[in-house]
This record gives structure tokens, C-alpha cells and sequence, in this order.
């Protein structure tokens, strides 16, 4: 069962009933059926994909899942992977957050043992002194008044080390906070990140989208989305084995970071396919920068280190829609998917944008 499915299971409070076996049994038949029918191997988190899938309880991941079926009669272990980190691993990003909670919370709760110490100190040496203020005005010999210094200096000299005290704590304490916040940043990073690649997941390019359809609309400003397909990378993964595939994403990933701009975000969309986000960029421009990367991978000429073997020129297809006023997210996905179909049936190794192609 997936970590998603399973979380919700321990909180419902009452047993199953025999109807909810039923359904739980024939979910986990479909998932083995699915395993076997698109030969995928036998992994806990193929059957959290497929048994999720099979209760079409997340559209997002059945929709993804159809798209790379389209693509091939089989799932690579990597795709089922990146699947399950974009879609299946929320708990594991919770239970990093949580984690870190949990230490803020201690780091807290040590700041206010020392605030309510130094606070207590702070008390008793009022006290300390209201009691030698009351005894100044009976004070007539040399040996009192040399008595009282004593205590006054005694008090001062408690007060300064106890004030040490707190702020060596306090210091302490500023420190640790500081590492779990970047820690906390940290953990927000990865969960946003593709692990291969590097560049922003699907969760963290949802978002951008979302944010700069937003600004252009208020803004009238030009926006441009770009989706990329690598060329026959099934034909890769089966040719030379999926580490070279990996290879092949991370090389296609770092010529894409090289060109664009820090207002841009690149993104792994699933699998072989990639998103960019041109914001505030006109068509003609998204079109000269993504041919020109498209140039430049199809130059890289990727040899084999062991053996120096080529593996023959590797291309990439490319699809480009600009947003105009009243589309939302998934029509622009969709614009740019259309023109990358379209570049896919003329041939590959092309760019396709409305009126430059």
C-alpha cells in the first residue's frame, strides 16, 4: 500500500466493513494486473503507483501515468520513481517539516527556561538591593558599612555571572535556530526539486505557472511556455540501459539551465519531457533561445567514457505557446503540447511556434 494510501487508513477509526475489504482487494488485483500487463517490476512503490492509479484517487498522477503510456507499452523504473517523489512522497516531506518542528519547538522552549532564569536572578537581586537600601540609614560604623560593600559587591558579581550565563545560552540557542532554519529550507528545496536533474519538479513548476499567469494578467506582460521532448528516448533506455538515459536527461537538463535567464525556470514535466517558463519574454525571442538550445543538443556528440562508443546524434523536439488574456494553466499546457506534437509528426529535431515555424 502507498505511504499516502496508508496514512489515510490509520486515521479512519472504525474496522473495515466486508464492502471496504472488497474494494481494498479488487484496488490491490488491479495493481498486480497493471504490473504485469505493462511490465514493470515488482517494487513497493510500483504497486503504491499503480494501486493510487487504480483508485484514481490522484488525477494528477493518473493523468501523468496516461501520458507516458502514450508514449510506450512500459513504465522504466525511473519514471515509476519520479512519479511517486512528485506525487506519492508529500509524508516524506511532511515528516522532514515536522521533524524540524519538533527541534524548533525544544530550541523554544529552552530560550524560555533561560528568559524565565534570567528573569528570576533579575528578581533576587532587586531584592537583594531594596534590602541594603533599607539598611543604609542605620548603618553609623566603618565595619557595617565595609559589610555592606561586601554584599553588594558579592550580589553584582552573582548578577554578572548569572547574566553571562543567559547570554551564552541565548547565543546558543540563536545558533541552533539558525541551522534549522536552513535545514527547514533545505528540506522545502529538495521536496521541489527533481533529484536527477536538478531542475524544478512538477509540484514547483505548477506553482510558477500559476504565479506568472497571474502577473501577466495584471501586468499585460509577455509570457511564453515552452514544452520539450527528447527524440526516440525510449530507443535510448532500450539501446544502452537506463543509466544512459539518465545521462542523457542530465545533458539535456544543463543546456537548458546554461541558456536561459534567472527570471526563467526550466522544469522536468515527467519523464523524458521538460517544461520552461519564459516570463516576460515575446515569441519571436522564446523561439531564437529555443532553437538555439535545441542546436546545441543535438551537437553534444555524447560518447561512451569506457569505451568511447557514440551514441549517434540525440535530439530534442520542442513546442511553444504564448499566453494571451483569459487561458489559464492547462490551456497553455496544452497550446505548447499541441506544438510539440506537432514538431514530433514533422519530423522531430524542430521547433514548432504559432506563426515562426
Amino acid at each position: 500500500m502507498s505511504a499516502a494510501v496508508k496514512k489515510e487508513a490509520e486515521t479512519v477509526q472504525p474496522p473495515m466493513g466486508g464492502q471496504e475489504y472488497k474494494r481494498v482487494y479488487d484496488l490491490a488485483d488491479k495493481a498486480f494486473k497493471l504490473m504485469g500487463q505493462y511490465e514493470t517490476p515488482p517494487y513497493p512503490s510500483t504497486y503504491a503507483l499503480w494501486y493510487t492509479y487504480a483508485e484514481r484517487s490522484n488525477a494528477e498522477l493518473v493523468e501523468q501515468v496516461d501520458q507516458m503510456l502514450d508514449k510506450g507499452t512500459s513504465l522504466s523504473p525511473y519514471e515509476i520513481d519520479e512519479a511517486c517523489k512528485v506525487h506519492l512522497s508529500e509524508p516524506d516531506t511532511q515528516a522532514g517539516q515536522q521533524k524540524i518542528g519538533s527541534a524548533f519547538e525544544k530550541e523554544l522552549s529552552s530560550v524560555m527556561a533561560l528568559i524565565q532564569k534570567g528573569v528570576s536572578n533579575h528578581e533576587q537581586f532587586q531584592v537583594a538591593l531594596d534590602e541594603l537600601e533599607e539598611g543604609l540609614p542605620q548603618t553609623v560604623s566603618p565595619d557595617r558599612i565595609d559589610a555592606m560593600i561586601s554584599q553588594l559587591m558579592f550580589e553584582n558579581r552573582r548578577m554578572a555571572r548569572h547574566s553571562q550565563e543567559l547570554n551564552d545560552g541565548l547565543r546558543e540557542s540563536q545558533k541552533q535556530i539558525e541551522k534549522l532554519n536552513e535545514e527547514l529550507e533545505e528540506v522545502r528545496h529538495q521536496s521541489m526539486r527533481d533529484s536527477l536533474t536538478m531542475l524544478a519538479n512538477r509540484r514547483a513548476f505548477d506553482k510558477r505557472l500559476a504565479a506568472e499567469l497571474s502577473a501577466a494578467a495584471e501586468g499585460d506582460q509577455n509570457l511564453c511556455l515552452v514544452m520539450a521532448d527528447i527524440d526516440h528516448f525510449k530507443t535510448v533506455n532500450d539501446t544502452y540501459g537506463h543509466r544512459v538515459g539518465d545521462e542523457v536527461l542530465k545533458i539535456f537538463a544543463r543546456i537548458i539551465t546554461k541558456n536561459i535567464k534567472g527570471q526563467d525556470m526550466a522544469a522536468r514535466y515527467g519523464g523524458e519531457e521538460f517544461a520552461v517558463i519564459l516570463p516576460r519574454t515575446d515569441l519571436r525571442a522564446a523561439y531564437q533561445l529555443i532553437d538555439r538550445i535545441r542546436v546545441q543538443f543535438s551537437k553534444s556528440n555524447l560518447v561512451f567514457k569506457t569505451s568511447r562508443q557514440c551514441l549517434g546524434q540525440i535530439t530534442a523536439s520542442f513546442g511553444i505557446a504564448r499566453y494571451k488574456p483569459g487561458i489559464d494553466a492547462r490551456d497553455l499546457i496544452e497550446q505548447a503540447d499541441q506544438k510539440l506534437y506537432l514538431a514530433k509528426n514533422s519530423g522531430r529535431n524542430t521547433v514548432k511556434a504559432e506563426g515562426l515555424d
